[in-house]
């Protein structure tokens, strides 16, 4: 019995699949390899070491404008405050730097680097003491000196803006026990720091159950 060989037309099939095999492929991998790349850049840019840069950039630019071994002072909020005193993790990313005060010699350079001074939300309920706890972020200027307010101020305005990405903050915070729990209580049980900036009760209330809903979800998933 003589047995046929493969036909032509059988192994031209075969060769076109493997072809679109090799093509999908390629084009898997390529694209896996421009998104890693883009991924790259994007945390780069936005996430620490991209603020960082930032901030040397402004540092050398007010180098030639401060005279007399005069420093200039920056206090930032916000996600970049967060990113830049490691209280959130390494894949934390922002796109703008909040300012929450400056020196009119850093003021007219922030827009070329994406600073941001329209806080209003920010400073409308932050605690009026949050100044005297102000803590420095590390970063060893020539001429600027950045500050942020305290851990606990820090949450305290995430929890009055209370987004999904603030939310998160501010658990991840409490999880890897970045908050002093007696010093924020002791924040918002004093009337004078914090109270005094809520005109409506509902808005009071609305603050001490977010913040005691945080708490209970950080203290669940760290029973877990």
């Amino acid at each position: 019995m003589q047995t046929q060989g493969t036909s032509p037309f059988v192994c031209s099939i075969y060769y076109f699949n493997y072809n679109i095999y090799i093509f999908i492929y390629m084009y898997i991998v390529f694209h896996y390899n421009a998104i890693r790349e883009w991924k790259k850049a994007y945390m780069e840019y936005f996430g620490k070491s991209g603020i960082v840069s930032r901030f040397e950039q402004l540092d050398n630019d007010l180098l030639s404008i401060v005279r007399d071994n005069n420093r200039v002072e920056i206090t930032i909020a916000g996600g970049c405050a967060l990113v830049m005193l490691d209280l959130v993790g390494d894949t934390r990313v922002t796109t703008d730097i909040d300012v929450l005060e400056a020196e009119h010699q850093a003021r007219v350079l922030f827009e070329r680097y994406n600073m941001n001074e329209d806080v209003n939300t920010f400073l409308f309920r932050m605690p009026e003491n949050w100044v005297e706890r102000r803590q420095r972020i590390p970063f060893e200027g020539i001429v600027l000196d950045i500050y942020a307010p305290s851990n606990e101020d820090l949450a305290i305005m995430k929890i009055c803006a209370y987004r999904e990405t603030d939310q998160k903050d501010v658990l991840e915070m409490l999880k890897e026990k970045k908050i002093d729990i007696r010093k924020l209580e002791t924040i918002v049980s004093d009337d004078s720091e914090l109270r005094v900036n809520f005109d409506n009760e509902d808005d009071w209330k609305d603050f001490l159950l977010r913040l005691n809903e945080i708490k209970t979800l950080a203290f669940t998933e760290g029973e877990q």
